[in-house]
Formats: structure tokens, sequence, C-alpha cells
């Protein structure tokens, strides 16, 4: 049987569908919504513009000089806010310390005529400056001594310690900063240490160049983070991205070798697609990799460089997307399957309107499973998540087209992942599980680099709904389980989007979930209208 022309078993779908949005909803978006508007004490974000405003009121107040530019990114203490969220003390932190020594900040990078250039950090809902550091800084002395110390007591006193409290943690009078620890500011067993660094200009002024005050996290800790990182590396590198590429050079092969069960025109619309939508996301993003830099200079032009590099990265991922099209078109074909019907094809545009609600259900469904999955591996394996200043709504250019990605991610991981790599390891190993756990697994370890730890915790999840997805491909199509994979992400950005606030964000929020609907629609009709129409005498 043509495995198109299977039906779903649309009543069992539906409930599940139901048990899992429910679920979704009033584990992961209901308690942050009702915090959001029942919460008195909640504040919106401002505006990058205002904490550029700020940012430059402020130089001009401590360094006397006027900023040739100011841009704002967002920045986050990634470190110490998985701490928080590990120790669960993420509420009692935010309480308490949120307003003086926030974990998450607009980082505003000042150029100055000097050449010099000045990282102010304004808290995102008040607008004041938290902290600051000069670089490259000219014309300067660093405090040294008796004088270093002073100066840098003073200072704290006018920021509310008393000088009683305040404990030497350690000095580097070469550069003329001083640590101090703070006694009863502390949050589990992170304490407050406040970093100071005096600097004595040419006229013979004395200036706080910087001040960074931030909670140090138990050097356990620290180390357990940075080992799961360079693990979460290794995998990716080792498990997806070498094997990826094999995948990708077999999908060149067997496209090739089963020319004749396809055409290589195959795929070039949705490699098209891939293309355009990937080179946009890869420049929108450009702010989050110079907030993943941090304090560098010229950090703006290095993010450049990266982003044409990524676009390099991208044409090869499109050839990729091309040939796992066409190379698992064939394999399929070539083993008497049609997963993968063409336009024009008799009930083509009936498949793709069932396989966009059958997605709608499915990615509902898979929406309720991850986050028990989530739970489960919270309570068994001490699982926490933490930020990332790359991934983040804040630091896109255009945040309206951020959700298009998700479409970018279903067209280029069902082609490689499923189409082709189910395909290439059922006609190597015959066996359907088997066929679908191998690429399953190489695809969940592209993703245990996100900033969720352990970080096997992606690769057990991802594995699940990987295999999910295998079965979805297996029984119902490439074009079902694509549009499940596209609802399933459209949905998670298009809320990130919506939690930005704003009506717009809102607006277009609920068009990017709705999206499928008319494209299946469009595709529906213009299928129709192609078809010759019969006549009767």
């Amino acid at each position: 049987m043509n495995t198109t022309q299977l039906q779903p078993h649309w009543k069992l779908f539906s409930w599940l569908a139901g048990i899992g949005i429910l679920i979704y909803l009033l584990i992961q978006i209901v308690p942050s919504t009702a915090e959001t508007f029942f919460d008195s004490g909640t504040e919106s974000v401002i505006a990058k513009s205002k904490a550029e405003a700020a940012a430059s009121s402020f130089i001009q107040k401590q360094f006397h000089a006027h900023p040739a530019s100011v841009h704002a990114v967002h920045q986050s203490d990634s470190l110490f806010y998985g701490y928080l969220e590990k120790n669960k003390l993420t509420k009692t932190y935010n309480k308490k310390y949120d307003t003086n020594y926030p974990t998450d900040t607009f980082q505003v990078t000042a150029e100055m005529p000097d050449k010099s250039e000045i990282f102010v950090y304004v808290h995102m809902q008040k607008g004041t400056v938290v902290a600051w550091n000069r670089l490259n800084e000219s014309d300067t002395t660093p405090a040294e001594g008796k004088e270093l110390t002073d100066a840098a007591l003073a200072f704290a006193a006018s920021k509310g310690f008393a000088k009683s409290s305040l404990s030497l943690h350690k000095t580097d009078e070469a550069k003329g900063q001083i640590w101090y620890k703070a006694a009863d500011t502390s949050i589990g067993g992170a304490p407050l240490l406040l970093r100071i660094r005096g600097e004595k200009l040419a006229n013979g002024s004395f200036l706080i160049a910087s001040y960074k005050p931030q909670f140090q996290v138990p050097s356990d800790y620290a180390s357990y983070v940075n080992e799961q990182k360079r693990i979460a590396n290794y995998l990716s590198t080792i498990g997806s991205l070498f094997l990826s590429f094999v995948l990708f050079i077999l999908a060149i092969i067997y496209a090739s070798l089963y020319r004749k069960h396809t055409s290589f025109l195959r795929g070039i619309v949705l490699t098209v697609l891939f293309l355009a939508m990937y080179l946009a996301n890869d420049f929108n993003m450009t702010d989050g990799i110079v907030a993943g830099y941090g304090e560098v200079l010229n950090a703006d032009t290095i993010a450049y460089v990266a982003v044409i590099v990524t676009c390099l990265i991208t044409v090869i991922m499109a050839l990729a997307v091309y040939f796992s099209l066409v190379g698992g078109d064939g394999l399929w074909k070539g083993m008497g399957r049609n997963l993968w019907p063409r336009f024009g094809q008799p009930g083509y545009g009936e498949h793709v309107w069932r396989s966009m609600w059958l997605g709608y259900l499915c990615a509902f469904m898979l929406l309720g499973l991850q986050t028990i999955i989530f739970i489960v591996l919270m309570q068994v394996n001490g699982s926490w998540s933490t930020t990332d200043v790359t991934q983040s709504p804040y630091n896109l250019a255009a945040p309206l087209i951020f959700p298009v990605l998700a479409w970018c991610a279903a067209i280029s991981e069902e082609a490689v992942f499923r189409l082709f790599g189910i395909g290439l390891m059922k006609r190597w190993f015959k066996n359907s599980f088997v066929a679908s756990l191998i690429p399953t697994v190489i695809w969940a370890l592209g993703h245990v680099t996100y900033p969720i730890f352990p970080s096997t915790t992606r690769l057990l999840e991802l594995t699940i709904i990987g295999l999910i997805f295998s079965f979805l491909f297996l029984r119902y199509g490439f074009i079902t389980v694509l549009f499940a994979h596209a609802i399933f992400d459209s949905v998670m950005m298009a809320i990130s989007l919506m939690f930005m606030g704003s009506a717009s964000n809102i607006l277009v929020g609920i068009v990017y979930i709705l999206l499928p609907i008319p494209i299946a629609w469009l595709m529906r009709f213009a299928d129709a209208k192609k078809r010759p129409k019969t006549y009767t005498a």
C-alpha cells in the first residue's frame, strides 16, 4: 500500500493532541502569563534606545566625555542564572536582589573618541545603570596601594555598603583592581563580590573606571558546568557534525545511484526556501553573536566576520538539504514506497491538506510530551536550564521573522535525518526501528550544546521525540512530518516572540502559529487548478 494513503486514527490523535496542548499550556504557559498579568510588581522591558540613552547620560557624568556611538545588546550571567535555576532560588533572588544586581541586563557598548570602549550595564526594566567597565583607556595610570583601597571603600560606601561589611577578597595592583566580599549578601552558596577598578588621569584626578558586582557561584558548580560543556561540544562535534557531514557525502552518492527513481529537479523549491530563510536568520542574529563575545574590543566587527562564515556554512547546509531530498526520494522509490508524492499527482492536494491537520495534532501532542519528559528528567536527573544570549529574541535585529527559523529546522532536519537518513539505514539494515534510531540519535546529538544540563538531557528528550517523528514519517509520509516539525517549533518560537510584549508581537505570533493552514490551502488550491476539468454531455 502507498504509505501516503494510510488514514490516521483521527479520534485518537485528537485526544492525544488535546491532552498534550493542555499539559503544555498549564505547565509552561499559564504560570508565566499569570506572573506577568497578576503580579503588580512586574515591569515591562524597556526599549534598547532607552538603555542606550541611559548609558550615554551615565558616561557623560562619570567619564566627562560624549560617546561617538552606542549599541545595546541583551547580556546575561548564564553561569549564575543556571545556579539559581538548579537550586530553585530564582524567585527568591529576583525579589531580594534583582533591583541592584540583575542577572540579565542590556549591555551598552560605547565607542569613545579616544578609541576606548566603555561597557555599561543597564537594568532591563528599570533603566538604571548597575555596572560598567572601560577598556583600552589612554592617558591613565592604575590606582594602587592605599589610594586604591581608600577610593574603592569610599565608592562602595556610596553604593550603600558599610565598610565593616566588606572583606578584602583579592587585588591586582598592576591593573588597579580590587575585589571585596560583601558580608550577609549571598544566595545559596554564592557570595556577592564587588570588583572595583580605579584610574588616575593625566590631570591628576581619580575615577572609578570599572564597577562589577557579581555573585560568585561555588567552584564545584562552575567546574561541573565547564565539564558538561566540554562533553557537549565533544558529542556535538563527533556525534553530530562529523556524522552529518558523512550523511551529506552519502546523500550525493545515493542521489546519483538512484537518479532513475527520482529527479534532480526535486527539492529545489524547498532548498531555495530553506537557504533564503536561513541566510536572513544568520544576519538577524548578529547581536546575539556580539553578546556572546561579552567584553571584547571591536566585537561588532568580529561578529560580522562570524556572520559571513556562518552564511558560507549555511550554503553547505543547503546543498546537504538538496541532495538529501533527491537521494532520499530516490531511495524510497527504489524500495517501492512513495513517501513524498509530487505536486500534480492524483490526490496530492488532499494529502497536503490532511497532512497539515495531522501535523497540528501531532505537534500539540509532542508539546505536552516534551513537557512531561522535562519534568521527569528534572526529578530523576536533576536537569535544569539557563540562558543563552545568542538565542535571545532581544538580540534579534528583526524579532518578527524569528519564527521563520522553525521552517528552516523542519525542512533541513526532516530532509537529512528522516527522508534520507532513515531511507539509507532502512536500505542497509532492513529493520525500521534501527533505521529510525541511528539518524535520530545523530539529530539529537546536534542539540546537546543547548544550555540545558546535564548535557545528555536533550539527547534523551530528542531521541524520544525523534523516534515519534520517525514513526509519523514512515506511516504518513514526509509532508506530514514536515508540517508536524514546523508547527512544533513555530508554537514555541511564536510564544517566545509574544512574551516580548506589544500588540504587534502578539499578533505576529498568532499568525505564525496559524500559518500552516493557508500554506496547505494554497497548495491544495493550486493542485486543484492544475487538474483538467472533465465535462459531461
